[in-house]
Parts: C-alpha cells; structure tokens; sequence
C-alpha cells in the first residue's frame, strides 16, 4: 500500500492558510466595529456635553440679546423720527401760532388806536359843550351840543350800511359814540332803544343812567370813513 504525501500535504496548506485569511478578516473587523464604537461615542457624548450646551446656549443667549437691542434701538429711532405727516403738522401749527399771534398784534393795535381817540374825544374843552334849555317839546328837559365831538372811527369799508342788530360791529360803534357824547361806560347805563334816526346815515339812542336815573336820547350821524359822530344830547323827562 503506497501513501500519497503530496495530496495530505495540499490539504494541510490550504487549511492554514484559510485560517490566516479568517484571522485577519477578523482583526480587521474588530478594528472597524472599534473606530466605529469611539466615532459613536464621540458624538453622543460630544453632542451632549453640559459645557458644550452651556456655551451653545450662552452663545445663543447673547445673540438673542443684541437682536433685541438692535430692534429697539431701531424702534426708537423709528419713534422719534417724525414722519413726513408729523412734520407737516407742526409746520402748521407754527403757522397757525405766528397768524394769530399778528392778529392779536393786528387787535391790540387797532385798540390803542380806538384808545386814543376815545381820550381825544373825551378831552373835548367842556366849556365847548353848549346847554340850551329852551325847547319846544315839553319831554325835554335841556340840550347839549359841543363842537368838539368828532366820529369816533371805525374799522368799516364804504359804502357804509346801518346796521341795528345787536353785537354787530356797526351796532358796537354806535354805542361808543353813544359813550363818548355822554362821558358813561357800558355799564353805568341801560339801553332802551337804538335805531333809525331818520335816514341811513342818521340814528338815534335813548338811554337811561342807572346811578341817577336820568333819561337821555342821543342823535348820531355817519362821516364818511370816520364813523358815527354824536350831533345832539337831549336830557328828558321819560323815553
């Protein structure tokens, strides 16, 4: 019986050398799950790191807070921007202060204007004002006239209408010259009557002097540009 050492020995090569082949795939296998179990844990760990979240979260933090700073700072400036309707309207405001402020200008003018020609009518000689008490009619006690009275001025255009509705200008006029020719305030006399004198450019007023109770009808007359200018101050027994 002969052996064959060469067949035994193929056999016995080819098994060592898929052993060495298992060997190896193995290592390398075990390599990889390891890289892969440190790569795993790297990140786990890594993602989860209190101080790494800390920081994140204060990075975080810090950026929210400047975005907020910048929003209202931005927002304020927005605010104290006036815009352009803003603008316009405080331009008209300060136009509408400076209109009036000429107009109260315009006012307290024409005032001292009226002021003075009050005193200047006023400061009329009385040893001017003449006192007649010969009348023939029975109601009137005296009459008086001065040539010194004058219109009284007045802030009209012409042509001039009569006008005898209380509180207007024209009615407001009247009354001065009314004043003037008697020396009384507003408040030192009743009205009784104001109205037509006789024609358009004529009017006449009765009165009553609250301290004294005298009784007075006073004739106007209009001057052209001027205003109305007492003519006749009648003092009589009742109106």
């Amino acid at each position: 019986m002969s052996l064959d050492f060469n067949k035994g020995g193929s056999r016995y090569g080819r098994t060592t050398k898929r052993k060495k082949t298992n060997m190896i795939l193995n290592i390398l296998i075990g390599v990889v799950f390891i890289f892969i179990v440190v790569l795993a844990s790297s990140l786990f760990f890594g993602k989860n790191d209190p101080a790494t979240d800390n920081e994140n979260q204060l990075a975080t933090g810090e950026q929210e807070l400047s975005e907020t700073e910048e929003n209202e700072a931005e927002q304020e400036s927005e605010e104290a921007a006036p815009t352009d309707e803003e603008e316009a309207e405080s331009e008209e405001a300060e136009e509408s202060a400076e209109k009036n402020a000429e107009e109260e200008k315009e006012k307290e003018k024409d005032k001292e204007e009226d002021k003075e020609k009050e005193e200047e009518f006023n400061e009329a000689d009385d040893s001017e004002t003449e006192v007649s008490e010969n009348s023939d009619d029975p109601n009137v006690i005296k009459t008086m006239t001065n040539p010194g009275w004058g219109p009284v001025g007045t802030s009209q255009s012409e042509p001039h209408t009569s006008i005898y509705d209380e509180g207007h200008v024209d009615w407001n006029e009247k009354l001065k010259a009314v004043e003037a020719a008697t020396r009384l305030k507003s408040g030192d006399y009743t009205l009784i009557f104001l109205g037509n004198g006789g024609s358009e450019h004529l009017s006449v007023a009765s009165i009553k002097n609250k301290s004294t109770g005298e009784n007075f009808k006073v004739y106007l007359e209009w001057v052209t540009n001027k205003g109305w200018k007492p003519t006749k101050v009648e003092q009589v027994k009742s109106l």
